[in-house]
């Protein structure tokens, strides 16, 4: 029987545990922390139900658009929402304890750390295993020039264990957490001024989908200042400044700063087992996972591929198939799809428009408002839009990108398409429910074909797209 050591109980690690445990391997899973790592604990859960608290708070405030009569005031409880958070992390962490039991996997609270190639110092043991898995995640960045306190200059860590709320808040970053949070700070009252480096918000999506999101911003009062290269940022006496060009271009009570996360790399022994690391400390994996010592692998943020919880559990699994020579298929981490909880959201996958054509590809282009579907205005959501990237010479869908209602839940039929590499008339010929928000994609995929339906149509992409049917 096989023995694995797995470090770090997150969504990488705690379901390769599971997973190497129920194909017959002796596991020990290290982890001093609570288990569900990062994502359960400080991120992905939390945040999302804040993020349905305030969208529920924002409805109940736009009753009479629903034709419904509310009496009464109604405002966000920040430490109501933390109580019904920790209470979700507490029921789903215990239910990964449960697992962990009934998988019979050996849970050993503490930091592990190398020793040599084979072996891991945990507390006062020292382990042995034939193969090791490291999945230690991910912190946030924090770089000095941001002088972060916790208390008045924070993470998202940090703000997540704040007592109570600014009135006004500076957000240093323009990816998903900072947008994430621009939204629910904004829904909570806060007066929120987003600080981008870059020429526009999200910079790994589609163009249209990130104009489309800073119009919705600055339609809320959200300000956003692009462009603007925080220098530092400064306490004063009534919070904080931020410093770009050697001038202040923002000042609020807080702030949050949300400009990428660093693996967590530091301190687990990396050089006494002879691990190759990049230049941002990342651990070095090939396709399978493995890092340069055969038997050791890396999953999730700790190897830098994707910042993304369910891209991590994939990754586990791929690296426990190939440790235990069972059948895997490797990952194509183009197919794995991204969700943003914004107001609205965000869905998508595979190639934006600008990376394919930079990338010399022919592409034809398909797009629908959302303001044309029943079902968004049945929502009072009709902000929006679903945009699909078709490879012009093979018919393949190599991108969709959604930013409306339930855009992290439409988003999959893409990534099972493009998974496959297969072709948009594969969602062209499937009947899609009325009403509901899938059927923009299908308005999209029709426009890229030329067969829109509710939509004027574009005559010469007819008669250059019928190929594509």
């Amino acid at each position: 029987m096989s023995h694995i050591i797995v470090l770090g109980g997150g969504p990488a690690g705690y379901v390769a545990a599971s997973h190497a445990a129920a194909h017959g391997a002796r596991v020990t899973l290290v982890d001093p922390k609570p288990l569900g790592g990062t994502c359960l604990n400080q991120g992905c859960v939390p945040t999302k139900v804040l993020v349905e608290s305030c969208g529920l708070l924002e409805k109940i405030k736009r009753a009479e658009s629903f034709g419904l009569q509310f009496s009464g005031s109604v405002a966000g409880d920040w430490a109501a929402i933390n109580r019904r958070s920790a209470s979700i992390i507490e029921m789903l962490g215990q239910g990964i304890e449960r697992l962990m039991e009934d998988r019979e996997v050996t849970l050993l609270r503490g930091y592990g750390e190398f020793v040599d190639a084979h072996c891991v110092r945990v507390n006062d043991q020292v382990l042995r295993a034939d193969h090791i898995l490291i999945c230690t995640g991910s912190t946030p960045q924090a770089d000095p020039q941001f002088n972060i306190d916790g208390a008045t200059i924070g993470t998202s860590d940090d703000l997540l264990a704040w007592e109570n709320l600014p009135r006004s808040m500076l957000i240093v970053g323009s990816g998903i957490i900072a947008c994430e949070f621009a939204f629910v700070l904004d829904s909570l009252g806060v007066d929120v001024t987003v600080l981008a480096s870059g020429p526009r918000l999200m910079s790994h999506a589609d163009k249209d989908i990130s104009s489309v999101l800073q119009r919705e911003m600055r339609k809320r009062g959200i300000k956003v200042q692009l462009n603007c290269r925080i220098q530092s940022l400064t306490h004063t006496s009534e919070g904080v400044s931020a410093y770009a060009d050697d001038k202040i271009v923002g000042a609020a009570e807080r702030a949050l700063v949300a400009v990428g996360r660093c693996a967590n790399t530091a301190g687990i022994g990396l050089e006494a087992a002879g691990i190759r690391t990049n230049e941002w400390r990342e651990i070095c994996v090939d396709d399978v996972l493995r890092t340069n010592v055969p038997h050791i692998y890396a999953a999730g943020d700790v190897n830098g591929r994707s910042g993304l919880a369910h891209a991590a559990s994939a990754q586990a699994k791929l690296a426990i198939d190939h440790m235990l020579r069972r059948e895997f298929s490797l990952l194509d981490d183009g197919a794995i799809p991204v969700a943003v909880f914004t107001n609205p959201e965000i869905g998508w996958v595979g190639r934006t428009e600008h990376g394919a054509v930079g990338d010399g590809l022919s592409v034809e282009i398909g797009k629908f408002d959302l303001r044309g579907l029943g079902r968004a205005h049945a929502l009072d959501e009709i902000s929006g839009m679903a945009k699909v990237v078709v490879d012009k010479h093979s018919g393949e869908l190599i991108g969709l990108h959604v930013i409306g209602p339930h855009a992290s839940e439409i988003v999959h039929e893409g990534a099972l398409v493009i998974q496959r590499n297969g072709k948009a008339n594969e969602l062209f010929r499937t009947v899609h429910a009325h009403p509901t928000i899938s059927e923009g994609i299908l308005e999209a995929v029709e426009d890229a074909i030329g067969q829109a339906t509710h939509k004027p149509m574009n005559r010469q992409r007819s008669a250059n797209a019928l190929q594509l049917i």
